[in-house]
């Protein structure tokens, strides 16, 4: 029970260091998978001193291989074309001939200006022929954008860590198995279950970054500029259905301004009320006579 203990406190110190170490294994990706090929080396060294195999064939054997460069390349590219359905047709051949797909296709514009916006996945190893193939048929390219993003130094690091906690992960299975009552193997597993964790996300990491390196994504936007003469009665045409829609719009607002029509109905009806009231009164008050003084003829002298 003393021996489970402390072995119990040494692989969970063991943990929480390799925890620690997270951040500084970032800084030298390949040092925590040196550790544990180091020490390989150094047991095969001492355990193996009789052995007539060279010293320098031991070294060269056991010491990883550089990995190779993991690149993640996307584009971005504008361009025009003669002919948008035939480029579209042209992008899907290339896609399809390529082993890579479409994820995403939109269209905008009017039948005039028209364009399309089309996300392919290519494989990493044929971005660059894509991009030629594509790029033939423009008549002029307006922008091309090319992001490459180094991220083997991720790749190593997070594989090391891996390595680490799966060895780890087999110790705590061991002790597990000498666990001798519950208390004991709930701890075990606790920290099983947290390891366990750690291997999960790393994978899902590693998962995802060989994704983007194995598939590029390339954004394409390509339009087709119709020149077209005035057209006066495709014009024509035009403003009077401009002309009607405006029309039916003016009696939509007019409609909506329902509330002040009734309003201003009954506004008049109450103006229109007072002011007939007022002429009937006005025509009964009674007319005062008007008194007619003549002249009286003075006698001549």
């Amino acid at each position: 029970m003393k021996n489970l203990i402390i072995s119990l406190s040494l692989l969970a110190s063991l943990f929480i260091v390799s925890c620690a170490n997270k951040d500084s294994s970032a800084g030298d990706p390949g040092y925590a998978n040196y550790n544990v090929e180091a020490s390989k080396l150094e047991g095969a060294s001492s355990t193996e001193a009789p052995d007539d195999k060279p010293m320098s064939s031991v070294v060269t054997d056991d010491i990883p291989k550089p990995m190779d460069q993991k690149l993640i390349k996307n584009g971005i590219v504008s361009f025009r074309v003669k002919s948008i359905n035939n480029t579209k047709s042209n992008v899907k051949r290339i896609v399809s001939a390529l082993n890579g797909y479409i994820s995403k296709e939109n269209s905008y514009g009017s039948n005039e200006n028209p364009s399309e916006e089309v996300i392919v996945r290519i494989p990493g190893k044929h971005f660059d022929k894509f991009m030629d193939d594509v790029l033939k048929g423009a008549e002029e390219v307006d922008s091309k954008t090319v992001d490459i993003e180094d991220v083997t130094e991720q790749f190593v690091d997070i594989e090391a860590r891996l390595k680490n906690k799966k060895q780890l992960e087999e110790k705590y299975q061991e002790l597990l198995k000498k666990a001798n009552n519950i208390d004991d193997i709930l701890r075990v597993e606790e920290q099983i279950s947290a390891i366990r964790e750690d291997i999960e996300a790393s994978e899902g990491r590693l998962k995802y970054l060989n994704s983007r390196v194995n598939y590029s994504t390339i954004n394409l936007t390509f339009y087709e500029k119709r020149t077209t003469g005035f057209n006066f009665g495709g014009k024509l045409g035009k403003a009077m259905e401009n002309g009607g829609t405006g029309f039916l719009w003016f009696i939509i607002g007019f409609m909506s301004l329902w509330p002040l029509w009734i309003f201003g109905l009954v506004l008049w009806f109450v103006i229109a009320r007072l002011i007939k009231r007022y002429n009937r009164k006005k025509a009964q008050v009674p007319v005062q006579p008007q008194i007619q003084t003549s002249s009286i003829d003075k006698p001549s002298a």
